[in-house]
């Protein structure tokens, strides 16, 4: 279990991957939010330590990050992967956990295009900040 103390540099990767050889998707919790405020960086060591085991498990990515862009509503999670859309939530807890293991699972299932709200819990949906497309490459 990670703590709020430990710097960057103790705060390892969960998992690197998945021994299938599929490409992983990685759920990226900010370690800043809210960003310099007291507890600044509990919301998001909390998700972390209730999502990356099971997560994990899955074969997932879970990692902390210094920041998702989401400051003005604090606590803030990506899901990516090479293929997908990235989908940023924010103005999270660790009330959201369960809901946010539910939404990773089933964005590992989505297919590449097929990305959307409504793939995710109802709890879930209003806290959907940003769905990122990827760029295509001009030889597509």
């Amino acid at each position: 279990m990670l703590t709020t103390h430990e710097s960057p540099e103790q705060c390892p990767v969960a998992s690197q991957g998945n021994s299938d050889g599929r490409r992983s998707n990685t759920i990226a919790i900010c370690r800043t939010c809210p960003r310099d405020q007291p507890r600044s960086g509990e919301p998001g060591l909390a998700l972390y330590n209730e999502m990356k085991e099971t997560l994990t498990s899955q074969g997932m990515t879970v990692m902390m990050v210094h920041c998702l862009g989401s400051c003005r509503k604090p606590c803030a999670v990506a899901f990516d992967a090479p293929e997908k859309p990235r989908v940023r939530l924010s103005g999270l807890n660790e009330a959201d956990a369960a809901n946010l293991i539910d939404a990773a699972l089933e964005y590992q299932q989505a297919v590449s295009d097929d990305v959307r709200i409504t793939m995710f819990p109802a709890e879930l949906r209003g806290h959907v900040t940003a769905i990122s497309p990827k760029r295509r490459s001009s030889t597509e």
